[in-house]
Order: C-alpha cells, then sequence, then structure tokens
C-alpha cells in the first residue's frame, strides 16, 4: 500500500499506521546487554520500543528530543531508524555511556551533558547550536525546533524507597556494583522527597520540551504509578497528566507490558501487593499557538 499523499506524520501505510493505535503492547527487550556499560543506569527502557514510537510519529531524517537521555535508548534507536536524536543528560557518566554506545553514530546522534529544568534556555543550546544548525535542525529565537520528543523521566525518589524484606531487583543490583539510584546530586528529581515539588518541576520541565516541538508537534512521557511505603499506589501518571492538561493536549495512553518480567512476593500471606509488569507512554500534542 503506498504512502497517503496527506500523511505529513509519517512513513506508515494505513494498515501500519492502525497497528500502532492499540492501546497496549507487549515489549520485552534483551538488547540491554548489546553493551556491558548500560547495566550501569538503575532504569533504563528498550531500544525497540523507542523505534516503533519514532516510525509512528517522524518521518526518516526526522528531528527527536529526550530530555532525561539515561543510558541513550532514544539515540540508539534514532540511529537505527535513519532519524536524528538530541539528548540531554545531567550525568557526565551516562553521557559517556551513550557516546561509547553510539560510536560513529555518536558524530550525527548528540548526547549533551545538562538538565532538563533548563531546557528552553538557549544558553543550554549556545554550545550546541553552530553544529545542530548545520546538521539541519532549524532554530527559531535561538531554541531548536524539534519534531517529536520521548523520554523516561525520574519517578520522584521511588529508587531509593525500601523494598522491605524481599530480595529485590535493586538488592541485586546494588551486590553487583551497580547503580540502584541515579545520584545523589541535589539537582537530580530522582531525589526530591516532596510529591507536589516533584510533579510540578516535572510539568516545569515537559512545558519547557513543548516549546521546542513544533506547533503541531507530539511528546512521548514513558512513566509509572507507584506504590508508596504506606502502602497508598500513586497515580503518578494521571497526577502528570493532570498537571500538563492546560498547556499539551492529551491523546492517549499506550500501555507498555512486560510479560516476562520476574515475578516478586509482595505482601505476602497478609495484603495484596501488585506486581508493576506495566507502564503508561502517555501521549500529548502541542496547543496550537
Amino acid at each position: 500500500m503506498p504512502l497517503h499523499p496527506r500523511n505529513l506524520l509519517n512513513d506508515l501505510t494505513g494498515s501500519e499506521w492502525v497497528k500502532f493505535t492499540k492501546s497496549w503492547f507487549i515489549c520485552d527487550s534483551r538488547r540491554y546487554h548489546r553493551n556491558k556499560n548500560t547495566e550501569l543506569h538503575p532504569a533504563r527502557f528498550p531500544e525497540e520500543m523507542v523505534a516503533e514510537f519514532l516510525r509512528f510519529f517522524t518521518k526518516r531524517d526526522g528531528w527527536v528530543l529526550d530530555p532525561f537521555a539515561g543510558s541513550g535508548a532514544t539515540l540508539v534507536a534514532c540511529a537505527e531508524e535513519g532519524r536524528h536524536g538530541v539528548g540531554v543528560e545531567l550525568h557526565d557518566r551516562y553521557v559517556e555511556i551513550i557516546r561509547l554506545r553510539l560510536g560513529l553514530d555518536a558524530v550525527v546522534q548528540r548526547a549533551m551533558q545538562g538538565d532538563a529544568r533548563a531546557i528552553a534556555d538557549p544558553a543550554t543550546w549556545m554550545a550546541e547550536a553552530t553544529a545542530l544548525n548545520a546538521a539541519g535542525l532549524p532554530f527559531v529565537a535561538d531554541l531548536p525546533v524539534f519534531d517529536y520528543s520521548i523520554s523516561s523521566p525520574p519517578y520522584g525518589a521511588m529508587l531509593h524507597t525500601s523494598r522491605g524484606g524481599v530480595y529485590s531487583k535493586q538488592r541485586q543490583r546494588g551486590d553487583k556494583g551497580l547503580d540502584t539510584v541515579y545520584s545523589y546530586d541535589e539537582r537530580d528529581l530522582g531525589n526530591l522527597d516532596d510529591y507536589a515539588e516533584f510533579v510540578a518541576a516535572l510539568g516545569r520541565i515537559y512545558r519547557g520540551v513543548a516549546k521546542l516541538l513544533k506547533p503541531d508537534g507530539y511528546l512521548t512521557i514513558v512513566i509509572q504509578n507507584f506504590r508508596a511505603p504506606s502502602g497508598e499506589v500513586i497515580p503518578l501518571a494521571w497526577d502528570l497528566t493532570h498537571e500538563l492538561a492546560t498547556d499539551l493536549l492529551f491523546q492517549g495512553e499506550r500501555i507498555w507490558c512486560q510479560n516476562s518480567k520476574p515475578l516478586g512476593i509482595w505482601g505476602y500471606p497478609k495484603s495484596f501487593v501488585p506486581n508493576y509488569h506495566h507502564h503508561y507512554c502517555l501521549i500529548f500534542r502541542n496547543r496550537k499557538p
């Protein structure tokens, strides 16, 4: 089936388009181990999943922004799918991991050390502006203009939360000498204990990201609800959606299911505690000015 002449969003046929619109999907990646350094990061997401979203929300040679680049899944997927990716990451050690993963592709895909809270500040882009402009990324009023953004932000201080007496994945990572939290940097949102302040901070960041998107561009946030030590489940995905609703148009969610993730014996034998094997891929669209 040929590409529809009015399809300005992506390079998909009608049948390919429809398949993506199913509201849930299974992705159990085994490619994390393509580079052992990626194991250092405590919260990674699969390149295969990112690639699906890139194929739907961008055309080939489109520009993609990840304000929480982590171990570089978005940039790796961009390299493999013929897109241009720019990732902003707070911590130098993860920026170096991304560049090692990309190899020669690091010339095309850009991993920048920086704070996502300053994402819409022209000073953030000053050092990279000449190279990015030369590579074809348009700039307006000293700010870049992207086709799409996809990212997975920190989930507040969740990684600092005790898993009780269970030998959790987090404890297993600690025993292997791997990172169990992103950092202890006070700028890191993963260290922010005040939940309301954390949601507000995320809202400010993503409103900044929206300023870097085309007027009708899409933004995807991969996020998860979580259980507080008190036993209450915190609806982070929906609180963030509400936070952004006045500035961005919420278009719905796709639920990423992890079918092969091991089960933990949480709550047994006294109370119900779910095994969270899904994340919400929240899809927003920029409001036209």
